[in-house]
């Protein structure tokens, strides 16, 4: 069987998810403190799966700042882990709305692009990629509307490439246990279930503003317990207006 050849892939999103870095006293969250995504390339890397490695983000100005905290906590807790990284834009650039396209030009054919950003970015983001080529990872919700999900996917499916959604709450053990707890209980139309996070977690999605939708990432989690739910949020307008 031939080998197959190792994928240059993009990250568009250099925050908590992907690289750990988050701006606030607070910091990344205690069960992803060096993100996760690029700490996954890297170590794919390390196995000759993963060749090239391209971060981006709006802001370069904050570049020096997270491959910092790449190194300090990726760099400094694995051994054997090449770091290299190119990054859009340049660290001179304080802002540049166009930094995701002029990445994913740099990227050919049959590259994955992996974007962990504001929720209303993800269709012009995932659109572009998809157009040029590459196979896509969204993070979740892929999309905020019914329309622009359809139109992925026949984007996807014309450009013959992958389109996929992460849900990794689908593999957490407690996650799993609940869901085979409920596949037990037989048929039932309610159920509640409660979420809460420390509140200074909402510094770190601060910047998303109303970009962000909670109850969208809430139906998301509950949709992998097999349910089909209606999410009610309770103060969080409130305590969003407050942090």
């Amino acid at each position: 069987m031939k080998q197959q050849e190792p994928v240059d892939v993009l990250m568009v999103g250099a925050g908590e998810y992907t690289a750990g870095f988050v701006q606030t006293s607070f910091g990344a969250a205690a069960d992803k403190p060096a993100g996760v995504v690029a700490l996954t390339c890297f170590d794919l890397r390390k196995f000759g799966k993963v060749r090239r490695m391209v971060i981006c983000d709006r802001c370069g100005t904050r570049m020096p700042a997270v491959r910092a905290t790449i190194e300090a906590k990726i760099g400094r807790a694995y051994r054997g882990l090449d770091l290299t990284l190119d990054c859009f834009p340049e660290d001179d650039v304080p802002d540049d709305p166009n930094a995701a396209i002029r990445a994913i030009g740099s990227m050919k054919p049959g590259d994955v692009a992996i974007i962990f950003t504001p929720d209303d970015t993800h269709f012009s983001i995932a659109s572009a990629a998809i157009a040029a080529g590459l196979h896509v990872l969204v993070a979740k919700p892929i999309v905020k509307s019914l329309q622009e999900h359809k139109q992925l996917v026949a984007l996807a499916k014309k450009h013959n490439v992958l389109l996929a959604v992460e849900y990794h709450k689908r593999f957490d053990p407690i996650y799993s246990d609940a869901r085979n707890r409920a596949r037990q209980l037989g048929p039932f139309s309610y159920y509640y279930s409660y979420m809460a996070q420390p509140k200074q977690q909402l510094d770190t999605f601060r910047c998303a503003g109303s970009c962000l939708h909670v109850g969208h990432i809430l139906g998301c989690e509950d949709g992998v317990l097999g349910c089909t739910c209606l999410v009610q949020l309770h103060g969080a307008a409130q305590a969003a207006a407050r942090h």
